[in-house]
């Protein structure tokens, strides 16, 4: 299954990333769409980077993570908490499935 991630946009004149609330929604939705898969899949931990993903970490995420960022709690915060762990989940995955 190709894994599709949204593109982070780059501000040319101030030569930075720009990750925008539409590429974090698109994030979640990508999680959404891959629950399951990521769910079995974290049955054993997965550790990418030096971050060990476990179940108990999909729990915390649906429950607790993505309540706070869609109520807008998470403000600042909603690139490192939801789009970055996202990002390096979908990267961690992609790289596993690789032959």
């Amino acid at each position: 299954m190709k894994h599709i991630h949204p593109p982070t946009e780059c501000d040319r004149a101030l030569k930075e990333k720009v990750i925008t609330d539409g590429d974090i929604a698109k994030s979640v939705s990508w999680y959404e769409q891959n629950w399951e898969r990521i769910s079995i899949r974290l049955i054993t931990s997965l550790t990418i980077e030096g971050v060990t993903y476990t179940q108990r970490w999909q729990e915390i995420f649906d429950y607790k993570t993505l309540p706070a960022w869609r109520s807008g709690q998470l403000k600042g915060l909603a690139v490192a908490y939801v789009y970055l762990t996202l990002r390096q989940l979908c990267r961690g995955l992609r790289e596993r499935a690789s032959p």
